[in-house]
């Protein structure tokens, strides 16, 4: 590896404490024992396995045994995470379901509708359970709380809605600024049914790509799967639209904007809102009977909208037919989106970004790595010759000269194979990320990482960065490497521009190292 190369990574790597032999702090042992009784501890440790899926426990939904009797309803912010809890009097611990629901929200018994703030709701059942005891002769309240609790503030629980309680049923709805991961647990001494909601992880959620209204198309690849959730956030600058899948496959996708959305099948015309509609197909998808054992297929609304969106009017699903599966968004206008793959589980992510349409980015010039791969750049651009670095190393909106021996940046995306386990080069670096999201680039895993940086480490402080790290593997003939595509926030470079043609670039890639 050259000088220029091993200087700039030696001071990447140095900034996360991996260079030298150098290790993260020395832990400080486990966590104090977090009482079972009282007011909830401040140094708290979240319960369960944190997910969206539901979980239910206690041959739930059979009512058998003693009933629980609510006694408390209460919620407190934790770091990392919102704590919601339901004391029950005694020893009896109620079976429970724990779940996502899809608004409106209604009552038990009544069937009347309930308003609950939050752009998502996680319901909370227990059985046997209610909040009046009518064992003695006369009914008596158990809970005399509130029926709506209010959250502490800074959390993503927006507040605590008593839902039902009937025919040995109780049910309280979480309203949630977002859906995020959640986790359940049973604790005794007191009784308390507990649901701990996280937070979203990173400083602030930003949409996964650059914008843009041409069209996106990626293969499926291995056996097909089964879609099983649809949901849709709304953030500042953008709307999500989430498509969840199980099974050994990869889903593949056709998006893309259509005056003339039509069912698959029988091709009769879809009534979809707005005045422009993006048309999403998955493909690679078995029919729900076909489902993997242990999936359960998503079989939520075929209309589904989401408080606060700034241009996401409703999402409509079609069906699925012949390995395709079918949704369409309507929206305000045309505006710019990206497409991405995450893992764990696996995700199709399509943001829209609130903005008027951007013209596509021209990738009319591509070029070759010797380290093994290629990429396009704009036609407009200029890329190194070779004579300081490998070619096909840096790109540049003008003519720039690289000097040999130092690490001066003197083109705003770089593109570098390095000698680093992927693990170590996408590692968190606390106090500088401000968003991380998975990708897949040529079918490898990758990461996307947004930094400003404190000066502590290889930039100024308050220099911005975006980098995508991408996974060659631990067996190349060389050991483990890395593939890091970035660019820098320098004062001299347009960073907003070229973030979005990196992110651009980045899906071009043809990667043949590892």
């Amino acid at each position: 590896m050259n000088t220029f190369l091993a200087l700039s990574l030696s001071l990447l790597l140095a900034t996360s404490g991996l260079v030298g032999g150098a290790s993260a702090a020395p832990s400080a042992g486990p966590p104090a024992p977090v009482p079972l009784a009282g007011p909830l501890a401040p140094a708290t440790e979240p319960v369960g396995t944190p997910g969206t899926g539901p979980e239910q426990a206690g041959d739930f939904p059979a009512v058998t045994g003693p009933t629980a009797h609510l006694t408390d309803v209460r919620t407190a912010r934790q770091d990392g995470f919102d704590r919601v809890v339901l004391e029950f009097a005694g020893t009896a611990a109620p079976g429970y379901r724990v779940s996502y629901v899809q608004p409106p929200i209604t009552e038990d018994g009544s069937g009347a509708e309930v308003p609950v703030p939050g752009a998502a709701f996680l319901e909370v059942r227990a059985a046997p359970a209610s909040g009046v005891d009518l064992s003695g002769d006369e009914p008596q309240e158990t809970y005399t709380g509130p029926d709506r609790v209010a959250p502490t503030d800074g959390g993503v629980v927006t507040e605590i809605v008593r839902t039902g309680d009937f025919e040995g049923q109780l049910a309280w709805t979480i309203g949630l600024q977002q859906r995020v991961p959640f986790g359940v647990a049973v604790l005794e001494e007191p009784t308390r049914l507990v649901v701990d909601v996280h937070h979203e992880p990173g400083r602030s959620i930003e949409p996964i790509g650059a914008g843009d209204t041409a069209d996106s198309v990626v293969a499926g690849a291995g056996a097909p799967v089964v879609v099983t959730d649809v949901r849709l956030g709304a953030h500042p600058g953008f709307d999500r639209i989430v498509l969840e899948v199980a099974g050994e496959g990869e889903a593949g996708w056709r998006i893309g904007y259509t005056d003339n959305p039509r069912a698959q099948g029988s091709g009769a015309p879809v009534e979809v809102p707005g005045d422009a509609v993006l048309g999403m197909t998955l493909t690679n998808v078995a029919l729900p009977g076909d489902a993997p054992d242990g999936v359960q297929p998503w079989d939520g609304p075929d209309r589904q909208q989401v408080p606060g969106a700034s241009t996401l009017q409703a999402l409509v699903e079609d069906t699925v037919f012949e390995g395709h599966h079918t949704f369409f968004a309507g929206l305000d206008a045309e505006r710019p989106f990206a497409v991405s793959r995450l893992s764990s589980p696996q995700r199709i992510v399509v943001d829209v970004l609130a903005q008027d349409g951007l013209p596509p980015v021209d990738l009319g010039s591509r070029c070759e790595h010797p380290d093994g791969f290629a990429l396009s750049y704009p036609g407009s651009w200029t890329t190194n010759t070779g004579d300081v670095l490998p070619p096909c190393s840096r790109f540049a909106p003008e003519p720039f000269t690289l000097t040999a021996g130092t690490d001066v940046r003197t083109a705003p995306i770089a593109a570098s194979v390095e000698p680093v386990p992927y693990a170590r080069v996408s590692a968190p670096q606390e106090g500088i990320e401000e968003s991380r999201s998975g990708t897949v680039v040529d079918g490898r895993q990758g990461v996307r990482i947004q930094r400003t940086w404190d000066g502590e480490g290889l930039w100024p402080e308050g220099t911005r960065t975006t980098t995508y790290a991408i996974d060659l593997g631990a067996d190349g003939p060389d050991g483990p490497a890395t593939l890091v595509v970035d660019t820098v926030g320098l004062p001299e470079f347009d960073y907003e521009r070229n973030v979005r043609v990196l992110d651009h670039m980045v899906h071009t890639l043809d990667i043949t190292a590892g």
